[in-house]
């Protein structure tokens, strides 16, 4: 056999003295260029910012799910023109919210 694969010498944290393949793990020289100013990239942990936005989408969604069930009722008695306005208010930010996680607004 003798062929010997060098690597790091042992220590507490990496016991058996093994080193990733980085070979291949070289920086784009020209990496993608980011392009304008976002709301999302003013926020230093981008990770923290989408579980928020991704709360506050599923919070939208429940929102306009409440006023679509109360159509069912309301509508029946002519009295839910109210309900589509919100309806759309709520729809709107969705789509807003949805621009921003996109990284567009």
């Amino acid at each position: 056999m003798g062929d010997k694969i060098e690597g790091p010498e042992p220590t507490p944290e990496n016991p058996g003295g093994v080193h990733p393949h980085t070979a291949d793990n070289v920086p784009d020289p020209n990496p993608p260029q980011q392009v304008g100013a976002s709301i999302g990239r003013s926020i230093e942990n981008p990770y923290a910012l989408g579980e928020k936005l991704d709360r506050l989408e599923a919070a939208l969604d429940d929102v306009v799910a409440m006023f679509e069930a109360e159509r069912e009722t309301l509508a029946r008695e002519g009295s839910f023109e109210k309900g589509k306005e919100g309806i759309q208010l709520f729809k709107s930010w969705k789509l807003e919210l949805e621009k921003i996680k996109a990284g567009k607004r």
